[in-house]
Order: structure tokens, then C-alpha cells, then sequence
């Protein structure tokens, strides 16, 4: 958000897109996950239905994609804007256990069922 830079956006947009299109099992996070994290925690991780993450990847995507498309056109406001939201979902989710993507995942789902 800082940098402004188009690279490490690009990454991530990439991650995303593995992410939303592949399933989030498939990202480099998740390899690093259990490459290194998994094997020194104990006892059974409880596994979650992979729809709510995937449609979260798919959001980050959109803000992602967002965020690179203004960059090459130079609005530089709609990308931090965009940068931003994303941003703040992860944050949500890292400091509170709040998938804000996974939420508005189950409000569709429930408004469907209705």
C-alpha cells in the first residue's frame, strides 16, 4: 500500500487467482503452511469446507486485479483504494479469526436458500 508497488500487487494477484480458480490448497501460502507450520503443531487441525475461502480468494482477486489495472493506468487513488480493502479484510482476518469474505459468503448462501 505504501509502495505503490506494481510487483508485489501483480504477486498477489497472482495468489489470488490460484487461490479463487485452483482452491486455496493450492496456494504458496498453503505449501508453506504445511511445509513448515503443520508439522510442529499438535494433534488433528480441524479442516473447513473449502467454498467460503475460495470465494474469499476470489474477492482478494477482484480487489487485486483492481489494484493492478489502475496502477497500469496510472489512477493511483483507485489503486490504494482497492490495495486497501484488501488490506483491511486481511487484517481483519489475521488479528480477529474474521474472514470478511467467508461471511459475505454465507449471507449469499443463506439469502439463496430463502
Amino acid at each position: 500500500l505504501v509502495t505503490q508497488s506494481f510487483a508485489l500487487i501483480a504477486m498477489q494477484l497472482a495468489v489470488f487467482a490460484i487461490g479463487a480458480f485452483v482452491g486455496p490448497q493450492s496456494t504458496p501460502y498453503s505449501f508453506i503452511y504445511r511445509k513448515f507450520v503443520k508439522p510442529r503443531l499438535s494433534g488433528d487441525m480441524p479442516t473447513e469446507d473449502i467454498r467460503q475461502p475460495q470465494f474469499a480468494q476470489a474477492m482478494g482477486f477482484l480487489f487485486a486485479l483492481t489494484a493492478t489495472t489502475a496502477l497500469l493506468l496510472d489512477l493511483t487513488a483507485v489503486s490504494t483504494v482497492a490495495t486497501s480493502f484488501a488490506l483491511g479484510a486481511a487484517f481483519l482476518n489475521a488479528a480477529f479469526n474474521f474472514c470478511l469474505g467467508c461471511e459475505i459468503y454465507l449471507r449469499i448462501a443463506r439469502l439463496r436458500t430463502k
